[in-house]
């Protein structure tokens, strides 16, 4: 709630002059509503999940609102001059669709990003330069994935006791599967999961993992083994990875330097800042743009 009423506050100024608000990304709809419920302009919500999308409309909010079902990185944002756009933790390569729509078509853009390695590509592309064909600066999946790290006992999502247990679980699955299957990157266990499987039990992700992959499943044994392995690779990797952890909000910023500076680039006025404490979320780097207009 109060991540919904920080970001409704910094929307509203640029709302009241857009044409239309676009949330994307829009779940529920709870920030979709309460900015209907402040300015008398139409406000889209765009969620891929048909099912929750259905849930948002059936909460009650101003006829303005509305909510469509698009999967926003196959069919495009469908932004037009004019418009608002809005998103709250919208995760990696959906954040860079969501800067570069706002560049060429839309009007502003109040953003609060997440999750900067969920892109389905292995490298993510610098935003800034490509106009002119520069290359810029490469960043691989598994850095992108040191944004997450937080000195907060609550993590984006979980605790850090849940999030280390969860790391832990992933560690003993790829090693089951690497006994079966063959050698594999890690990550590739993941596979067919929802990073939120890892967070149950070992033996329930197992048997999914295995059943997505036709295999049989594995005995008790092997997965008792598994996490013996696991617990002891795992205080290893601790170790050694505890000097990466302090890059995450230097990652995460770097990256959002690189947004703003694209939409610069473009024509805007752009204001990086917080939005909310930490405390409410490890994840509150946000990022404001205004399209100019007139003599530069």
């Amino acid at each position: 709630r109060a991540q919904v009423d920080a970001l409704s506050r910094l929307t509203l100024p640029f709302a009241r002059d857009a044409a239309r608000v676009v949330e994307v990304g829009s779940g529920h709809g709870h920030l979709a509503r309460e900015v209907a419920e402040r300015i008398e302009r139409p406000v889209v919500g765009l969620e891929r999940n048909a099912a929750i999308s259905g849930k948002a409309r059936q909460l009650v909010g101003p006829e303005r609102l509305s909510f469509r079902e698009v999967d926003v990185l196959r069919d495009g944002l469908g932004l037009q001059e004019g418009d608002c756009a809005l998103g709250l933790h919208a995760c990696g390569e959906l954040g860079d669709a969501l800067v570069v729509g706002v560049a060429e078509h839309a009007e502003s853009l109040v953003f609060v990003g997440c999750c900067l390695q969920k892109q389905r590509a292995e490298v993510r592309l610098p935003l800034n330069g490509q106009r002119a064909g520069a290359r810029g600066v490469e960043l691989p999946k598994s850095l992108l994935g040191l944004s997450n790290f937080t000195p907060r006992e609550q993590g984006v999502e979980a605790t850090r006791a849940e999030n280390v247990a969860a790391f832990g679980r992933r560690l003993a699955l790829h090693a089951l599967l690497s006994a079966a299957a063959g050698p594999m990157r890690f990550g590739v266990e993941m596979d067919g999961l929802n990073r939120r499987a890892a967070h149950g039990t070992l033996d329930a992700m197992a048997a999914r993992a295995f059943a997505l992959r036709g295999l049989p499943a594995p005995s008790p044994r092997a997965i008792e083994d598994a996490g013996r392995h696991a617990d002891a690779l795992h205080g290893r990797i601790r170790r050694l990875s505890l000097p990466r952890t302090i890059l995450g909000r230097v990652l995460e910023t770097f990256v959002f330097v690189d947004r703003a500076l694209h939409l610069a680039s473009a024509g805007f006025e752009v204001t990086i800042g917080t939005a909310f404490p930490q405390e409410v979320s490890a994840r509150n780097l946000t990022l404001l743009a205004r399209r100019r207009r007139g003599p530069s």
